[in-house]
C-alpha cells in the first residue's frame, strides 16, 4: 500500500516536472507567433531597465536575450527627406477674444468648452486671453472639455499658451502637454550640476523652482546602478542655451532639441548643427513626419517620456505613467509615436522613462511616477516652459 502510494507521488512529481520543463522550453524557444511576441516583450521590458534586468537574465538563456536585444539595436532607421511636412508658423496677430482662443487652442472641441463655460461662468471673467483652468492632478474631477481627438482636457492656460490633456489607452494613462510658445521651451539643469556635471540631481519640484519653470518633464538619462542613481551623472549630450555641457553618447542615440528659430530636429549628433537647447536619447519616434517606431520596437512596456513638435511649432511633452496595476502599466514606444502622430507631431523622440517619468505644472505633479515620492526621482535636468 505504502509502495503504491510512493509510486503515485513519484509519478505525480515526474509528470509535474516534465510538464514544467516542456512549458519552460516552449516559452523560451517556441516560434509560435503569440508565444514569441510575449517572450520578446517580456525580455525587452526587463532589459530596458537598469535595475530589473535580472527578471530576464535569471531565467532566460543569454543567447535568447542577446538575439532579442540585437534585433532592437539593429532596427532600421527610416529617415525623412525633409519634405514630408510643411512648416506652418501661426499667424494670430490680428485675432482677439474667442477668435484668438479658437485658433490658438485649435485642439479643443469648442462645443464641450462652451458647456464648461456655461457651468463655470467665472472662467471667462477676464476674457479668453486669460482663461485658466487647472484640473490636472490625477485625481481631479474631469472638466468635460475634450479635444477633437476625444481626450479629456485637464488644463487650459491661455496666458501662458499651455494645454494639457489626459491620454488613455489599453493599459496606460498619462498626460500630453502642448506648449504653444516654442521660444519659452528650454533645458533646465539641477542647481548642483550647473557647476559640476557630476554633482547631484534634484527632484522635479526643486528643478522647476530653481529654473523658474511653469511646466516641466524629465529629460536626460543618467547613471543608475541598481536603480539607486541620484541623477548626478547624466548620459548623452546636453545643450543649454547654445552651450554643450555634457558630451554626446553618439552611436544609436539621437539629438532632440530646438534651434535658434525654435524648430525641433531629431537626428544623430552633428557637431556642425547649431542647437539652442537639446538632449540626447533614443529611440526616435518621428522624423520629418515619418514615424520611426511601431509596436514595442525592442523596448518593451514601460512608463514613458517623450517630446515632439507640430508643424506649427507647438511643442508636445508626453508622460505615460506605468508599473501601477489598476491604473497604468505603461506603454510601448510605438504607442507613444501613435499619440504624438495623432496630435500632429512631425518630429518626436523618446526620452528617459521608467521611474524617472514625471510631469510637473503650476507647482504640482500632474502624473503619478512609479516610485514612492510624489515628485519623483532625483534627475539631472528637465525640458521646461519658463514662466
Amino acid at each position: 500500500m505504502i509502495k503504491a502510494k510512493n509510486k503515485n507521488i513519484i509519478r505525480f512529481i515526474s509528470v509535474f516536472l516534465l510538464t514544467f520543463v516542456l512549458m519552460y522550453l516552449t516559452a523560451v524557444y517556441s516560434n509560435i507567433p503569440f508565444i514569441a511576441k510575449c517572450r520578446n516583450l517580456y525580455i525587452e521590458t526587463a532589459m530596458s531597465t537598469m535595475s530589473h534586468q535580472w527578471l530576464a537574465t535569471k531565467f532566460i538563456p543569454e543567447s535568447v536575450i542577446k538575439k532579442v536585444i540585437e534585433g532592437r539595436d539593429s532596427t532600421e532607421i527610416k529617415t525623412g527627406n525633409g519634405n514630408n511636412f510643411i512648416a506652418k508658423v501661426k499667424n494670430l496677430f490680428n485675432l482677439k477674444g474667442r477668435d484668438w482662443f479658437t485658433a490658438e487652442f485649435d485642439e479643443i472641441d469648442m462645443d464641450s468648452f462652451d458647456k464648461y463655460a456655461d457651468n463655470n461662468p467665472d472662467v471667462l471673467k477676464d476674457g479668453y486671453e486669460n482663461i485658466l483652468i487647472d484640473q490636472s492632478r490625477v485625481d481631479d474631477e474631469k472638466t468635460g472639455i475634450i479635444t477633437h481627438q476625444g481626450d479629456n482636457v485637464v488644463a487650459v492656460d491661455a496666458k501662458n499658451k499651455i494645454l494639457i490633456v489626459e491620454v488613455k489607452g489599453e493599459g496606460y494613462n498619462g498626460r500630453l502637454a502642448i506648449a504653444k510658445d516654442a521660444g519659452k521651451v528650454r533645458i533646465g539643469m539641477a542647481e548642483a550640476l550647473e557647476e559640476n556635471i557630476k554633482g547631484e540631481g534634484s527632484q522635479i519640484d526643486e528643478l522647476s523652482q530653481y529654473n523658474d519653470a511653469l511646466l516641466s518633464i524629465n529629460a536626460s538619462g543618467f547613471v543608475d546602478y541598481d536603480g539607486n542613481g541620484d541623477g548626478g551623472q547624466p548620459i548623452g549630450a546636453i545643450i543649454q542655451q547654445g552651450k554643450m555641457i555634457n558630451p554626446p553618447a553618439g552611436g544609436s542615440w539621437f539629438m532632440v532639441g530646438l534651434d535658434y528659430d525654435d524648430w525641433m530636429s531629431v537626428e544623430r549628433y552633428n557637431k556642425d548643427r547649431k542647437l539652442r537647447d537639446a538632449v540626447e536619447f533614443m529611440p526616435a519616434l518621428i522624423i520629418d513626419g515619418v514615424k520611426q517606431a511601431d509596436g514595442s520596437a525592442g523596448w518593451g512596456i514601460q512608463p514613458r517620456t517623450a517630446v515632439g513638435q507640430k508643424a506649427n511649432q507647438d511643442v508636445l511633452m508626453l508622460i505615460i505613467d506605468g508599473r501601477q496595476l489598476n491604473y497604468s502599466i505603461g506603454t510601448t514606444v510605438g504607442e507613444c509615436a501613435d499619440i504624438m502622430e495623432r496630435y500632429g507631431a512631425v518630429q518626436a523622440c523618446n526620452l528617459d522613462g521608467g521611474a524617472s517619468s514625471i510631469m510637473y505644472y503650476n507647482d504640482h505633479p500632474v502624473t503619478r511616477p512609479a516610485i514612492r515620492y510624489a515628485v519623483g526621482r532625483w534627475i539631472p535636468n528637465i525640458i521646461m516652459v519658463e514662466k
